[in-house]
């Protein structure tokens, strides 16, 4: 089973396992919508509510790789650096999907 995220589970639930939740459920595939090479492109594109946004959900791809098949989206805004989002999902060891941006769909 895949369920897609934003990838903020551990910012919304602050004091739960989302990770190990997610395995005890039957989940074997996450994909993270990553959305932005950097915080504060993240930050433009998303408007978090969470001002650690960006990092957490960084953190979050690192946690979930270790017990999950893992795929980084993101995309392909004019302001997004598509490339540099693939480089990091690249250092993270995780699968990359870059998604065609739709003009007045986003």
């Amino acid at each position: 089973m895949r369920i897609d995220t934003n990838g903020q589970g551990y910012l919304i639930n602050r004091d739960r396992d989302v990770i190990k939740e997610l395995k005890e459920v039957g989940v074997d595939k996450i994909s993270v919508s990553l959305n932005a090479h950097d915080g504060e492109t993240y930050n433009q594109i998303c408007r978090p509510t969470f001002d650690d946004a960006f990092e957490s959900v960084l953190d979050f791809i690192e946690k979930a790789k270790d017990m999950f098949k893992v795929e980084v989206t993101a995309v392909a805004l004019p302001e997004v650096d598509i490339s540099k989002i693939e480089e990091i999902a690249k250092k993270m060891n995780v699968q990359f999907r870059a998604r065609e941006y739709i003009q007045g769909f986003w």
